[in-house]
């Protein structure tokens, strides 16, 4: 069942002050296909002042997250996150399926592929015959779908750790900042 689907894997961090994002696009092997990440953003006091509390939603989404998914050349056909609160952006400035993904400690579930909801936007999901079941967040919008983003992810399961890219994604971003800029 293995295809030609590519992942875009997102993150936004926010470190003393300091907001910074990358994305990351893999074929269905886990090969980078596109990497692309965010100069570090500092707000000045002028901008906390004037924004309030809608600076740090305002930067993560309006900056970052539309910015990341515009500047990807290799577009993904499912978006995955870690950070649920980032999810309905990456849903509307990616403009295809996106999830946020968490890994659990569950048994794993029957068979790959089963589903068990977990509320009208939460579900598990059996991604891989012995892995425990990942914990899927969907936006509203989303809800039909189901089905379809379940088999993505299986799909993707079938030849790479899904939720490994995290973890480069991590490194890379350790690495710019020990960069000088």
């Amino acid at each position: 069942m293995s295809s030609g689907l590519t992942a875009g894997y997102m993150v936004v961090e926010e470190r003393d002050g300091l907001y910074l994002g990358a994305a990351l696009v893999v074929d269905s092997r886990g090969v980078p296909l596109d990497f692309r990440y965010t100069e570090p953003l500092r707000p000045t006091k002028i901008e906390r002042i004037l924004y309030g509390g809608a600076l740090e939603v305002y930067l993560r989404e309006d900056v970052i997250v539309k910015s990341l998914a515009e500047a990807v050349e290799a577009k993904p056909a499912i978006w995955i996150v870690r950070d649920p609160e980032l999810l309905a952006a990456v849903r509307r400035h990616g403009k295809v399926l996106a999830a946020s993904l968490e890994g659990t400690s569950n048994a794993p579930l029957d068979r790959v592929g089963h589903v068990e909801m977990q509320g009208e936007l939460e579900f598990l999901l059996q991604v891989d015959p012995i892995s425990s079941p990942l914990r899927v967040t969907v936006t509203r919008d989303q809800v039909q779908q189901v089905k379809k983003l379940s088999e993505s992810l299986v799909s993707l399961g079938e030849t790479m750790e899904v939720l490994e890219p995290f973890g480069r994604i991590a490194r890379a971003l350790e690495a710019l900042r020990d960069e000088p800029i």
